[in-house]
């Protein structure tokens, strides 16, 4: 198994808590909960990117990606 980082692990063992004080702790494994947190800071992660992106002016309107997939598709 990978090791944790001291920050990592910090975020681990709160999340731990806070599924521990949920009822979803009666029928969750010490892997599911390593599993769903996991997924969770992957989530995390891309939120932060994603937001790094737009403050950085690295964003695509909307309008014109709408535009390029009718485009694309109409190709097919």
């Amino acid at each position: 198994m990978q090791a944790l980082e001291p920050n990592t692990l910090a975020s681990f063992h709160q999340f731990v808590g806070q599924q521990l004080a949920s009822e979803a702790a009666a029928n969750m494994s010490p892997e599911l909960a390593l599993a769903l947190w996991r997924e969770r800071e992957n989530v995390l992660a891309a939120i932060r990117e994603g937001l790094a992106d737009v403050e950085a002016g690295r964003t695509y309107p909307a309008e014109d990606v709408i535009r390029d997939l009718r485009a694309e598709l109409h190709q097919r």
